[in-house]
């Protein structure tokens, strides 16, 4: 389904009825990355999905007057408002997606009720960020025909190499990236990553009664694990689990692990 929010086509899906779940992907990737992760651990007389593409992902339209991720936050919040006014929410969020829920949770104080973090971003600049160091391990060789163009940016952020995680990145990763705009990309990148961090990121105030399963990696280069402790090991209401042996893309290399954190998530809501 298309709808248009602020003069931009936002492509989403939607199943299900009852509480709204919004779930928002990570840079260059779309909807589908959570779509065939999680939904069938949902009641779908529970539970109202709504997977959406962000701007200039997906098969949402590219608009370079979104400029900042403040401004795509807007977009988000324009988004929810249209679709689901007034409401509690409850928010899954991957990477950049998660750094979207924890703006929410500063703009909405209180209105999100739950969430389900992966790997988020919590400091905008990447030069910021304490990266761990990613030590891939082999177990197999993997036979790449399809999609071998992907390949190495497989296994920059993969820390287990086999023929199962390679097509895990192939239906979750891969979709993605074919389709985000790269100029788009650059440009939210643009001045040391300067415009991609919320202007409010050092203040971010997550409300006193939203619960948060948070699930971080151990050998994550790109976001790393120990900014994320360091933001949410003081709030009371988080619990955090550190996967090990797994890069940025966690549902890749421990794809049961993550299922089962987040159905256990889902029973507790």
């Amino acid at each position: 389904m298309k709808i248009n929010i602020k003069n931009v086509s936002i492509n989403y899906k939607e199943v299900g009825s009852d509480q709204p779940v919004y779930f928002i992907h990570g840079n260059a990737l779309e909807l589908n990355s959570h779509y065939k992760l999680y939904d069938d651990l949902f009641d779908d007389s529970a539970y109202r999905r709504i997977y959406f593409d962000l701007p200039g992902m997906g098969e949402s339209e590219v608009d370079y007057s979104v400029a900042t991720t403040n401004d795509m936050l807007d977009i988000i919040m324009a988004f929810i408002n249209t679709l689901t006014p007034k409401q509690d929410l409850i928010l899954v969020g991957h990477s950049y997606g998660a750094y979207m829920c924890l703006g929410l949770m500063d703009r909405w104080k209180n209105r999100i009720t739950d969430a389900f973090l992966t790997c988020p971003v919590v400091e905008g600049q990447f030069a910021e960020r304490t990266r761990e160091k990613l030590s891939p391990r082999m177990l197999e060789a993997v036979k790449v025909d399809a999609d071998a163009d992907y390949y190495d940016e497989y296994t920059d952020t993969t820390a287990v190499i086999s023929h199962e995680t390679w097509q895990r990145y192939r239906e979750l990763i891969v979709p993605g990236v074919k389709l985000a705009d790269r100029q788009f990309m650059k440009m939210l990148r643009r001045a040391e990553s300067l415009y991609y961090q919320f202007r409010c990121e050092e203040v971010i105030d997550v409300g006193d009664k939203t619960r948060l399963q948070v699930v971080l990696s151990k050998e994550d280069n790109v976001v790393g694990y120990k900014d994320q402790l360091a933001f949410f090991g003081p709030l009371p209401n988080a619990t955090v689990t550190v996967l090990a042996g797994a890069g940025h893309n966690p549902m890749i290399e421990e794809y049961d692990s993550v299922r089962s954190l987040a159905a256990l998530f889902i029973e507790r809501l």
